[in-house]
């Protein structure tokens, strides 16, 4: 399927690792021109080294915690590109290495953790959307989490409840000027850094890696956890002209994991 995207213009927050990185691979895979946006740039850099398909990969830094720099890199990227047709809002120190349970969550960790999430994808939504009502057409595509549907992580579930409101919220407004707004909830995901996160986990509860990533699994109705390729390719298609029918949406993909049934 064509989803024409050819020569598409796209920002990939947090585009250097894990669910950003296959995000920006898959683009640039269907002709989209990416910029992968990290904190670093040296890691921006070694990212979009390793991107290859006819669309270009621009390495640019922002730290999301800064409205500035957020503005410049929306700056760099308009220069380079043209403009922005799709922003996928990724960025945020993945949950899981510090602990979240009431007894251990403290004020820092939400603060930052909304100053990142929430407010960082607030800043490069706002960057963007005055390019994208000028051209009359946009793709926000929030990539949020499932702790937002199930209790437990306090501050990883706050920020992706948050992005889901935000979502919706802005997918009102922005409808008809041609832009769709979504969110996705992943799981925990097959990347390159899953297993040296998820030792952190296992080891707070008592068990091994192989037990805790069994266990993790065992909730899916796959059987097995979702890869990073498999997000981004679902991704790709909400950052298509063909999604037009779809938004103000959530969308988990997390293997079958809620057994909820939501109407």
């Amino acid at each position: 399927m064509d989803l024409g995207l050819a020569n598409k213009r796209a920002i990939v927050t947090g585009g250097s690792a894990g669910i950003g990185k296959a995000i920006a691979r898959q683009l640039v895979a269907e002709g989209v021109h990416c910029a992968v946006s990290s904190r670093s740039l040296d890691r921006a850099r070694t990212a979009t080294a390793d991107l290859t398909g006819p669309g270009r990969a621009l390495p640019v830094q922002a730290e999301l915690r800064d409205a500035e720099s957020v503005e410049a890199m929306v700056r760099q990227v308009t220069e380079e590109f043209g403009g922005v047709d799709i922003l996928v809002n990724n960025g945020a120190v993945v949950s899981g290495n510090q602990a979240e349970d009431f007894d251990h969550i403290t004020d820092e960790l939400i603060l930052t953790s909304f100053e990142e999430k929430f407010l960082g994808t607030m800043r490069c939504c706002r960057a963007v959307v005055p390019l994208m009502r000028a051209q009359g057409f946009g793709r926000i595509i929030n990539i949020a989490g499932h702790k937002a549907r199930e209790g437990g992580a306090i501050a990883a579930g706050a920020r992706n409840s948050a992005i889901v409101h935000l979502t919706r919220s802005l997918a009102l407004e922005l409808g008809r000027d041609g832009i769709t707004v979504n969110a996705v909830h992943p799981f925990t995901t097959v990347t390159e850094t899953l297993e040296s996160r998820m030792a952190e986990v296992a080891k707070r509860r008592g068990v091994t890696l192989e037990e805790h990533l069994g266990h993790v699994a065992g909730r899916t109705a796959l059987g097995r956890l979702v890869t990073a390729p498999e997000i981004a390719a679902f991704v790709a298609f909400l950052a298509s002209p063909l999604s037009v029918a779809m938004t103000g949406e959530v969308v988990a993909l997390t293997g079958g994991v809620d057994r909820t049934i939501h109407g």
